[in-house]
């Protein structure tokens, strides 16, 4: 990480355990299920790294099958870090799909 954004390391030290002691638990206590994602009526943006592991790749197949409006973009080697270290890719897929579902000026959510 230390390559890609200078104090990182530092950074991660000392956000370890707000990390392990609050974050952690809260993401392994959330659930969210194939109702919850039928709720979600805007368009959905999947974007993961190819070499994300086989976690990541679980729940993009989620993703995919529980959400009917989602677009996927697959960024070739990236990993977990991808908006770090593959932010022009994450970038190139991010604007257009924002370009294409921006919000209207009245505020209601475009189609």
């Amino acid at each position: 990480m230390e390559g890609h954004l200078a104090g990182s390391a530092e950074q991660i030290g000392r956000d370890a355990g707000t990390f392990f002691d609050i974050d952690l638990p809260a993401l392994l206590a959330w659930r969210f299920s194939a109702d919850d994602a039928n709720r979600i009526e805007c368009p959905v943006l999947h974007i993961g790294g190819t070499a994300s592991g086989p976690w990541f790749a679980e729940v993009r197949t989620l993703v995919m099958a529980w959400m009917s409006d989602v677009e996927d973009v697959r960024v070739e080697g990236a990993d977990h870090s991808l908006a770090l270290t593959h932010a022009d890719e994450v970038a190139a897929a991010l604007i257009p799909f924002l370009e294409r579902h921006a919000l209207p000026s009245s505020g209601e959510p475009s189609r």
